[in-house]
């Protein structure tokens, strides 16, 4: 470890990283946890455990009947603040559910972070995962469309890095696990400006996604629409789609330009 990397560490505040865990162990079929569920969720103590999630109650983020614990709707405030801090989204919206209007198809907008896309907004028209999606919810990037057109905008380093470290598995029987397939993939994808990921995570969906480029021209996030694959492989479909995405991805380009 270089002197700049430890002095690095010991910026870093370690009952912070355990609260967040703490708050990432309540989760869709944990809804209320006891204080040893927690313990063991987050990979520490119960006294550690049972400290954080009373700090948790006293700021209003958790309640408790004594014997379980359960995150409060306050909660929602630390993901706000990251939407209300991106002017983009506050605007997005409405050209969001324009263009759901136009194609009848549920549209998002992800972000790239690290491995995973994070799903920052949603206008939803039916239910296509077997799980819903939710601002919120994060995928592995390589295996959706809304992921891999954003690893286009890596450098090849930053792409063969991802390549050799991100967990690729086959959810599907479509689904691509070679990585130099994966890696052509993407680059034909950025080539090409856009991306199309067909039955690759659940056999009953196909995405088609864009990239949303500030001001600047670097990629920000991405836009998409999910369908199911029987209406994808339709003559026109997915030229249809793409061209109203790419309309759509262009209003909210320029409307940041614009702001800014």
């Amino acid at each position: 470890m270089t002197l700049h990397q430890e002095k690095e560490q010991k910026l870093i505040v370690q009952s912070f990283i355990r609260g967040l865990e703490v708050i990432k162990t309540f989760g869709e079929g944990a809804a209320t946890l006891s204080l040893s569920e927690v313990a063991s969720r987050a990979g520490i103590s119960r006294a550690s455990a049972r400290r954080l999630l009373h700090t948790l109650c006293d700021q209003g983020y958790a309640r408790t009947d004594g014997k379980q614990f359960w995150l409060t709707p306050r909660i929602l405030e630390l993901g706000f603040s990251y939407l209300s801090s991106m002017e983009i989204w506050s605007f997005a919206q409405t050209c969001m559910e324009e263009l759901v209007q136009r194609v009848h198809e549920s549209c998002s907008i992800a972000v790239l972070d690290g491995y995973d896309i994070y799903y920052v907004m949603r206008v939803p028209t039916r239910k296509l995962l077997k799980s819903t999606l939710n601002v919120g919810s994060t995928l592995p990037a390589h295996v959706v469309s809304l992921g891999r057109i954003q690893l286009a905008e890596l450098t090849d380093d930053e792409l063969d890095h991802f390549l050799e470290t991100a967990n690729i598995e086959p959810y599907t029987g479509f689904t691509v696990t070679d990585k130099n397939r994966l890696r052509e993939i993407i680059r034909e994808d950025g080539a090409k400006g856009w991306s199309v990921v067909d039955r690759e995570l659940e056999e009953g969906m196909c995405g088609i996604s864009v990239p949303i480029h500030n001001p600047q021209g670097k990629t920000i996030a991405a836009i998409n629409i999910t369908l199911p694959p029987s209406k994808a492989a339709e003559t026109g479909v997915l030229d249809y789609l793409r061209d109203q995405l790419q309309e759509t991805a262009s209003q909210i380009h320029r409307e940041l330009a614009r702001r800014q």
